[in-house]
């Protein structure tokens, strides 16, 4: 229980500058792949590269310091198909 309680306010101490720093930077994952195929542009593909290694090398860092504790949930295949296809018709619809 303690590690819930202490994870919540450091994801929220992290999570509200890193999204401000994307929202600034017009920072948009679908724009990434957009322009790698359309434009042949990679600065986006690079920043999203980017985002995913820190984010990777920082959870693990936290996990090694002993600050949160990694454990895997359930996967429910038919909850994240819904889920994917909900978030798809949702990005359609807006444009994406």
């Amino acid at each position: 229980m303690a590690d819930v309680v202490f994870a919540a306010p450091l994801g929220l101490v992290v999570g509200v500058p890193f999204g401000y720093a994307l929202q600034r930077g017009r920072f948009c994952l679908n724009s990434a792949f957009r322009d790698l195929y359309l434009v042949r542009d990679l600065t986006l593909f690079r920043a999203w590269l980017l985002a995913l290694l820190v984010q990777m090398v920082g959870v693990h860092a936290l996990a090694a310091a002993g600050w949160v504790s990694l454990v895997g949930a359930p996967f429910w295949w038919l909850a994240a198909l819904v889920g994917g296809v909900v978030f798809g018709w949702g990005m359609a619809l807006s444009g994406g």
